[in-house]
């Protein structure tokens, strides 16, 4: 698909790339809350939970309460960009972003970020090495441009330094928090470890659908900080992306397990199932 080709939705109008009305300076000069969608078969999947989110991150960003960011609207805007977008029914993820208010309005765009081989939420296939990279980020309340361009980066540099690796972020403190934008958990024993929100854990629907598949699982969650001091100790590192569980291989020598994110894995169909009408 050419540059010319790509379809976008600007405010719910749906048009090529080289011809939407954008300012560049909007998408340059500002930090845009965001949230990534996955989908199957272009419906939206756990949108209302996430257009709730994003929603209050707006408003405490900019203090202006989105109006008009109904499910309803937003499925159909996902779902043209899809289909007229001749993009393939099983699996996508789009994101959703939220441009500076004007004259009392928010605007919004919707584009495309990848096909997944998933239909749903699923096990990645691809367990790769990590690297720990340790930063503090600007309002790490939030999802924004800021974080993606922080947490692209840092994977850049991780696989470039570390054949393919991805990057594990920690805060000046030590505490093990995420990749990239999405929440990190650990195996320590019997129990599974994140950080509490008020050690820099941040609300996300990927940290709540992590917990409702330790609900289903019957495992146990615990929020507790994992350490970067303390890392020799677990078992196993996973990710909760907007796609489904992404177990760790290795970091540095450490070689570690994916018993969990397998015993996990088995109930993603209902997340699935679930998210269809949430």
């Amino acid at each position: 698909m050419t540059f010319e080709q790509e379809k976008i939705s600007v405010d719910g109008l749906l048009t090529s790339l080289d011809k939407a009305n954008l300012d560049i300076r909007l998408l340059l000069g500002h930090n845009l809350p965001y949230t990534t969608v996955n989908t199957l078969d272009y419906k939206p999947l756990h949108l209302e939970r996430k257009l709730a989110l994003l929603a209050e991150n707006y408003e405490a960003l900019y203090g202006l309460r989105p109006e008009g960011l109904t499910a309803k609207i937003i499925a159909k805007e996902i779902h043209d960009l899809l289909y007229f977008g001749l993009y393939p029914e099983g699996g996508n993820t789009v994101k959703l972003y939220l441009l500076p208010p004007c004259d009392g309005e928010v605007r919004r765009l919707i584009v495309h970020e990848a096909i997944t081989p998933y239909e749903g939420y699923g096990l990645l296939a691809v367990r790769p090495a990590a690297t720990i990279a340790s930063y503090d980020m600007p309002l790490e309340r939030f999802s924004t441009t800021l974080s993606l361009s922080a947490a692209r980066f840092t994977d850049h540099y991780a696989e470039r330094n570390n054949g393919g690796a991805i990057a594990l972020r920690a805060n000046r403190a030590g505490v093990l928090l995420s990749s990239g934008d999405n929440p990190l958990f650990v195996a320590k024993g019997y129990t599974l470890l994140t950080a509490p929100v008020a050690e820099g854990g941040r609300h996300s629907v990927e940290r709540e659908l992590m917990f409702r598949l330790a609900e289903l699982a019957k495992v146990k969650i615990v929020e507790e900080a994992p350490t970067v001091e303390d890392i020799e100790e677990y078992s196993e590192i996973m990710v909760m992306t907007p796609i489904g569980i992404q177990s760790v291989h290795t970091i540095g020598s450490i070689t570690l397990e994916h018993i969990y994110a397998t015993v996990l894995a088995k109930f993603l169909p209902i997340l699935s199932r679930e998210g269809l009408s949430r």
